[in-house]
């Protein structure tokens, strides 16, 4: 597969997930982008930019911080920019604009946003560090550059049993990219092969109990498992939900179903 085929299949994979993206079992992307605001130090009247967008969730929670400023998300998938255009009309917020652009090729000026954020979305492509170099030259000397990925051990056990299972009807999974940069070492490295300075990696935990098992599902197929579960005929999808569901429900502990997700925010400054 070549890098068109690839990014084609990435974009019809968030076209597909975008109404469900973010939402039910998947809080942890709010709990995130909560962070945020205590990640960046903020004046109020910064031009941040955001890459990978999505839904808008990161972008929606760092806009109040800006009384005086603005966010401008981008992303290459229309379905993902609708949801984030519905999500910050009804918030009230009408300091975000959000463009439909690749984030390998982010088209404006550089050095001309105060600061800017990628909430998992670095790790979808291979050259990790020439994309963090792009983002910081659109970013002014001296504004802060974010990053958050998952950290190693991210969704365990929920998704060794996921891929155990799913394994055994023949789907083979890919490498999972994120894990490039899933520990405290790594995103240090990245962010200073980058030429970022001042650099901090700070591990926080995201993740919360499921009420129950189709929580975990909604993750599933609303996320980066969708490619995985699509590939099954209609029959052995439902009996490959049936059997996952069944180990993920025997998960629980009295409280809910642990869904275990410490997360990586790194943050560097541009020279």
């Amino acid at each position: 597969m070549d890098e068109q085929q690839r990014k084609a299949q990435l974009k019809q994979t968030f076209d597909t997930v975008a109404e469900g993206y973010g939402s039910g079992g998947m809080a942890f992307f709010h709990n995130a982008a909560a962070l945020l605001p205590h990640v960046f130090r903020l004046q109020g009247d910064e031009r941040l930019l955001d890459v990978a967008t999505g839904t808008g969730i990161a972008a929606t929670a760092i806009a109040p911080h800006l009384p005086q400023g603005k966010v401008t998300g981008i992303d290459f998938s229309e379905g993902m920019l609708a949801q984030a255009r519905a999500r910050a009309q009804s918030l009230g917020l009408d300091n975000i604009e959000l463009h439909a652009m690749d984030m390998q090729e982010i088209g404006f000026d550089d050095a001309c946003f105060d600061a800017a954020n990628c909430s998992f979305g670095l790790f979808f492509l291979p050259d990790m560090q020439g994309l963090l170099q792009h983002i910081a030259s659109k970013v002014k000397p001296g504004g802060q550059v974010v990053v958050s990925s998952f950290c190693e051990g991210a969704f365990a056990p929920n998704v060794d049993l996921f891929l155990e299972r799913i394994q055994r009807y023949g789907v083979a999974p890919p490498d999972f990219t994120w894990k490039k940069v899933c520990t405290e070492e790594q995103f240090q490295a990245l962010f200073e092969g980058a030429g970022l300075r001042d650099v901090q990696v700070r591990r926080q935990q995201i993740g919360y109990p499921m009420d129950d098992a189709e929580t975990w599902w909604r993750v599933i197929w609303y996320a980066g498992f969708r490619g995985l579960v699509a590939q099954l005929s209609e029959p052995d999808l439902a009996r490959f939900k049936q059997e996952h569901l069944a180990e993920i429900a025997a998960l629980h502990d009295g409280q809910g179903i642990p869904l275990d997700i410490p997360a990586l925010f790194a943050s560097g400054r541009v020279t």
